[in-house]
């Protein structure tokens, strides 16, 4: 089996790097050059992205190497301008390598995977009544908000309100399986259709049709490293033992889950190597900021992304939060590197009418009532 353990990568020339995918990949001389070209958004591709630009800006394009996830071998793209982001990442990727590699998987049933466009009602005058009238015409807004759309379906429509200082506002939530889209354009074209047909029925002016960034897949990831990997020494000839070090990783966790001032910093540790590969592959990293940073206060407090824990001769690490992510759609067509990562780097597949189908199906089981 090819591996992505390729010692001392870091001091490869980027050709030699090359070579190294190529082979790894299995890349032809046409898909080398994507690679090789530093050049893929000159003035003709800049003017079709728009808007307002004046010229290309320049970040690395990395690969982090020695990522072994769920028994596959992979080089993981990532665009930082940090090089110490990468070394980070490389060396905690070759300590969960050498114990067996990282397992992850998505939480299917789960309230968050699914994208949510929000309709926002102005100065409702009986919002019980009004929540009647939303609810009592679904089906009708379902229809209404699927036209058009072939591989995105809205599935569910949900109503509450609230009193403030301007008045009373009942939102509207409507829940979209975006397929392989991240689901933000579609998720706010849905809302949008609704809306002016709640507008006919209930005369409640909207203001604003809009996704919910607070969505995504919610993914679990796992992994261990020996005590024996984790012995160090000093530039100074200090030394800690396997046992030592564990147990300071432990104590920086338990630190984070009781201190939101250092529970920030430790995720934003995560999100260093999180962001790098949504922008990479053209992913809107800001959402899964935004979402990241709203889901570790979930339960009502600012927590960590991720816990360590001594585990016998090992220590062990889980990690769960939000990946509001798509492979299609978006910005991705528009960077040739982003698509190309996405798509031979990372060897992602499109889902098939059949995955769609099944996945809308579950999101139908977790939203019923």
């Amino acid at each position: 089996m090819k591996s992505s353990a390729v010692p001392n990568f870091f001091e490869l020339s980027i050709k030699e790097r090359l070579m190294v995918l190529r082979d790894f990949l299995g890349l032809s001389e046409k898909e080398m050059s994507v690679l090789s070209d530093l050049s893929t958004l000159g003035p003709k591709e800049l003017e079709a992205i728009g808007e307002n630009p004046v010229s290309s800006y320049e970040l690395p394009l990395r690969v982090a190497n020695f990522f072994k996830i769920n028994d596959a071998d992979y080089f993981v793209p990532m665009v930082v301008e940090e090089a110490s982001v990468i070394a980070g990442v490389c060396y905690g990727a070759k300590l969960c390598y050498e114990s067996g590699g990282i397992r992850s998987r998505a939480v299917k049933q789960s309230k968050y995977a699914t994208a949510a466009g929000q309709i926002q009602l102005l100065n409702v005058k009986d919002p019980p009544k009004t929540r009647r009238q939303i609810l009592g015409m679904k089906r009708y807004l379902l229809e209404k908000a699927n036209q058009g759309h072939e591989f995105s379906r809205a599935y569910d429509i949900r109503t509450r309100w609230f009193r403030s200082q301007m008045g009373k506002t009942v939102i509207v939530d409507i829940y979209v399986d975006s397929g392989d889209a991240m689901g933000a354009a579609v998720a706010s074209d849905m809302a949008e259709s609704v809306a002016k047909e709640i507008l006919r029925a209930t005369r409640c002016a909207y203001n604003a049709c809009i996704i919910s960034n607070y969505s995504g897949r919610r993914v679990k990831a796992e992994a261990r490293v020996s005590i024996e990997s984790l012995a160090r020494k000093s530039p100074k000839k200090k030394e800690w033992s396997g046992e030592d070090v564990r147990d300071r990783v432990v104590w920086l966790s338990m630190w984070a889950e009781r201190d939101f001032h250092r529970a920030v910093t430790h995720n934003k540790g995560i999100m260093n190597g999180v962001d790098a590969v949504g922008v990479a592959t053209g992913q809107d990293w800001r959402a899964i900021e935004s979402a990241n940073h709203a889901f570790a206060c979930r339960n009502g407090r600012y927590m960590p992304l991720s816990r360590w824990r001594a585990e016998g001769d090992y220590l062990m690490g889980e990690l769960e939060m939000l990946i509001p992510c798509g492979i299609v759609g978006g910005e991705i067509r528009n960077f040739p590197k982003a698509e190309f990562v996405l798509k031979k780097v990372l060897r992602v597949k499109v889902l098939t009418s059949l995955q769609r189908s099944w996945l809308l199906l579950d999101l139908r089981r977790i939203w019923q009532p």
